[in-house]
């Protein structure tokens, strides 16, 4: 079997017989310790990293990403860099995945398919001349965007037991975000900083109006105010009611037996009332709930242009039902308040 041992600096490869060694008169192997703690680190040792998250909305088109890769090309070219692959990976609806192992393979890449993007993952693998190492350590650089992340991702990513695939579930989830091992910590807080300012450039989706999508981030809100409202209009319009009929029959004065009659049907029609002020705001809540928008929005293949198209028009229809809604919850409101203001007018000349 064969032996290593160290001696005099050396690294030394012998063989042994039945545990006794013996001389070949040939040196298998030898090497610095300084160059075999480099290679011994470049191989097996665990680098540190560096994890920025991105929760801020975005619209990413080919272009973008063509644009996120000249900018880390940029950065590196300040470096002593001995060699860089960049790789893409390109994850569909459906757990379909397309790996890139070239920029240039993303590049030539035709995206006229009716495939629905789900994830996009660069991937910077480089190595770097560094002060008191004999060989270029390796570094790497990978930037994930995704859709919300679906169950059966976060059972494929477990089940992969690739370490790389394995972040932290308020990373995953997350829109987006950037990792960095490293060996030099410049370098990573340079290339994080270049990533971050080129996710700050990026457009925002725009599958829901701005106002719209105010009121659906505050839809238990407008749903709460339409249903008491109009129980308050109806109770309100029964009190000018009685005191318009009190004042003009009974000068001011009601029987008790009358008085215990409207207060019955004041009491009784609060029931009715209230089914129809909650059926007006429970369409205003499902309306509002129903309009879909995304952190993130891929446009690379014919099948993403079709998505959006399809978004926009259920938003678009989604927003009308909101809308007339609203209007009929506002209109009955208009109209119980002109008539308990008249009353209330009549009631006192």
């Amino acid at each position: 079997m064969l032996c290593k041992i160290y001696k005099e600096d050396q690294l030394v490869e012998l063989e042994h017989n039945g545990g006794e060694p013996r001389d070949t008169g040939q040196l298998v192997a030898s090497m610095q310790k300084d160059e075999l703690r480099s290679l011994f680190y470049l191989f097996t040792g665990k680098p540190d990293s560096r994890i920025k998250v991105y929760d801020e909305p975005v619209h990413i088109k080919p272009e973008d990403i063509a644009e996120l890769e000249q900018c880390v090309a940029r950065k590196l070219a300040t470096h002593n860099i001995e060699a860089v692959v960049t790789s893409v990976r390109i994850g569909y609806d459906g757990s379909q995945m397309n790996e890139f192992g070239t920029w240039a393979e993303f590049e030539a890449h035709h995206w006229q398919e009716p495939e629905k993007l789900e994830e996009v993952v660069v991937k910077w693998d480089f190595l770097v001349s560094i002060e008191n190492f004999k060989v270029p350590q390796r570094h790497t650089l990978l930037f994930r965007v995704s859709r919300d992340i679906k169950p059966g991702q976060l059972l494929q990513m477990l089940a992969s037991g690739n370490a790389e695939d394995l972040e932290p579930l308020d990373v995953a989830a997350a829109p987006a975000f950037c990792r960095v091992d490293f060996i030099n910590a410049q370098i990573s807080k340079e290339l994080i900083n270049v990533v971050s300012e080129w996710y700050e450039g990026r457009n925002c989706p725009k599958l829901i109006p701005d106002i719209w999508y105010w009121f659906k981030k505050r839809r238990n809100t407008v749903a709460l105010l339409f249903d008491h409202w109009l129980v308050f209009s109806w109770a309100v319009l029964l009190a000018s009611l009685g005191i318009w009929a009190n004042n003009k029959y009974f000068d001011g004065n009601v029987p008790v037996g009358n008085a215990a009659v409207l207060l019955f049907l004041a009491m009784y029609s609060l029931r009715p009332i209230s089914r129809v002020s909650h059926y007006f705001a429970s369409r205003t809540f499902r309306a509002l709930a129903e309009l879909e928008g995304s952190r993130v929005v891929f446009e690379f293949t014919s099948g993403d242009k079709k998505r959006i198209s399809k978004l926009e028009a259920d938003n678009k229809k989604q927003g009308k039902a909101f809308v007339r809604s609203s209007l009929w919850n506002i209109g009955l409101n208009l109209v119980a308040t002109i008539i308990y203001g008249y009353l209330f007018v009549s009631a006192h000349p």
